[in-house]
């Protein structure tokens, strides 16, 4: 709904975006006179993915009647760190593995212990993931095999991405594409003013940095056209970026939110090898909850999540990269159509729909069990 002065007013969610609920909280049914319990496998509970994907997502878990203990194997020692668990896996009716790969005698071990398993995925991690962008990662085979066998002997494979799934293969009995999630009440609604000078976003991980700094040539030429921005980067340091406007705004869990709705445009550029195409598109997802168009490489998840022409704009070359940023740069009305767009698409991505979801496919899992074991 428009304003007077063209603007565009508060924009909620329309009843027709939002997903339909696929199941309630209704407790699941118990697992030999008690509530089942289902262990979330990580090899550090303080990773990006698992707290995105698992943690954010236990308080729906417990109050549907599960309940959740984190598995914290850490890295190293391998055959050790299963053995030391044993109680703890073998107390689990269901076991979520979340980017985690056993060796094959870790499997047949831990299969003793609990046999219900799902493989939780959202990146590449059949490869390595190369030091520079554009490099090729590491197609190593015991890293692939390792991969595969989780995926086959798992009941159900999640995958944080449609693309991502693609890869994995027919190797899976099963596989379900659920987007990591975020939760859209903790992302206020970008204002998107017109400003004389632009905010341009870049939001994630140090390492991933490497993939911001290859629009240096861009933004230096955005800059010489005489075209007033700033880039703000939410993480823990700068980009090496010499001669571009850059606001370095510390990440915080609680203020990462509110520190992308101040600003117009989210930049998510990547490389185009099998290390990005495997990628989850999160942070894309992130702009959109927060009502921001994004120019965005057509790179994977990327692909899935932005709408090029409707929530943001598909960039490959550095020539498409300008000329994206120009036009958002030069047109607040655009930034704002786009902007609303995005935020009525991200409720696909919205945590109760991805933990509803979730929940029945934990719940089939150890039905499915149960049956096999009568």
């Amino acid at each position: 709904m428009a304003r007077p002065d063209g603007h565009l007013t508060n924009r909620r969610h329309s009843p027709a975006t939002v997903p339909p609920t696929v199941a309630t909280d209704r407790p699941l049914a118990l697992v030999r006179g008690r509530n089942p319990i289902v262990g979330l496998v990580t090899y550090d509970p303080s990773m990006p993915s698992f707290r995105l994907r698992m943690a954010a997502m236990r308080p729906l878990m417990e109050r549907s009647g599960i309940e959740v203990r984190t598995v914290a194997l850490g890295r190293g020692h391998e055959w050790l760190r299963v053995i030391r668990l044993a109680s703890e896996l073998r107390s689990c009716d269901l076991l979520i593995f979340q980017q985690v790969k056993l060796l094959a005698g870790e499997r047949v071990y831990v299969d003793r212990l609990c046999g219900s398993w799902i493989f939780d995925v959202d990146d590449a991690i059949m490869f390595r993931r190369p030091r520079r962008p554009r490099e090729t990662p590491s197609q190593a085979g015991w890293r692939r095999r390792r991969f595969r066998r989780m995926a086959e002997r798992c009941q159900i494979a999640v995958a944080g991405s449609r693309s991502l799934a693609g890869m994995i293969g027919p190797e899976a009995r099963r596989i379900e594409v659920l987007h990591t999630p975020v939760d859209l009440a903790a992302y206020p609604l970008a204002a998107l003013p017109r400003r004389e000078r632009v905010r341009l976003a870049w939001i994630g991980l140090a390492s991933n940095l490497c993939y911001l700094e290859s629009l240096e040539p861009v933004l230096r030429r955005l800059h010489s056209d005489g075209v007033d921005f700033e880039l703000r980067v939410i993480s823990d340091r700068l980009p090496q970026m010499n001669g571009i406007p850059c606001v370095h705004v510390p990440w915080s869990a609680s203020g990462e939110g509110t520190a992308l709705a101040s600003c117009d445009v989210g930049l998510a550029p990547l490389a185009d090898d099998l290390w990005t195409r495997g990628k989850a598109g999160y942070r894309c997802i992130q702009y959109a909850a927060a009502g921001l168009p994004a120019v965005a490489s057509p790179v994977g998840a990327n692909r899935e999540v932005v709408f090029d022409g409707e929530t943001g704009i598909w960039a490959g070359s550095h020539d498409e990269w300008h000329s994206a940023l120009l036009r958002l740069c030069s047109d607040a009305h655009l930034r704002e159509l786009l902007g609303t767009a995005a935020r009525l698409r991200a409720s696909r991505f919205e945590l109760s729909y991805y933990g509803r979801r979730y929940i029945r496919l934990i719940s089939s899992t150890i039905g499915l069990r149960r049956q096999s074991v009568r």
